[in-house]
């Protein structure tokens, strides 16, 4: 093999390819692993996490931990047996992670341990302007100055606005 005058051999074009391949090799590896740990130590992906949501009649009585009532919040709605909540979890607790950074303004609602029942809460739906025939989850509630000014129903329409609001592009928060 040739060498320069300074000593250092000469590299063929296949050897430097080689080179190049394998730091490819180690640095994709390398993302992985920096990517799954910080996969396994996020703690967001856990809905205890969050303040949860138990009754259907309080839900424009929340207040940032005094005495002071929230102006604007989401209330997300999700069933256990559900296959879209499953579906969408990982995206709709990532998003609320963010909206809780500054202020707690996210919120969840397990509709199997709400203690009103199925029943009321069609009722209540109605009640506030929801013009849904069918109960179900996913659902995204938003609360804009204290009242009641939309509902999302349905993962991609849930993901969706929730995305939005996160990323401060939801109309009615900007108002």
């Amino acid at each position: 093999m040739a060498t320069y005058k300074k000593g250092f051999k000469k590299q063929n074009s296949e050897t430097v390819l080689l080179k190049i391949i394998i730091g490819i090799i180690v640095a994709v590896f390398v993302f992985v692993i920096v990517a799954f740990i910080y996969d396994s130590t996020t703690q967001w992906k856990d809905y205890s996490e969050y303040t949860q949501v138990t009754e259907y009649a309080n839900i424009f009585d929340y207040t940032n931990g005094g005495d002071e009532a929230l102006e604007d919040y989401v209330i997300y709605f999700f069933s256990t047996d559900c296959p879209n909540c499953v579906n969408i979890k990982n995206d709709v607790l990532k998003d609320g992670n963010r909206l809780n950074k500054d202020s707690e303004m996210f919120f969840i609602a397990n509709a199997d341990q709400m203690t009103d029942t199925d029943a009321e809460l069609e009722d209540y739906l109605t009640t506030i302007g929801v013009e849904s025939t069918k109960y179900g989850t996913p659902l995204l509630l938003v609360v804009i100055d204290g009242e009641f000014s939309e509902v999302f129903l349905g993962s991609s329409d849930v993901v969706e606005a929730i995305d939005s609001i996160e990323a401060g592009t939801y109309e009615g928060f900007n108002e």
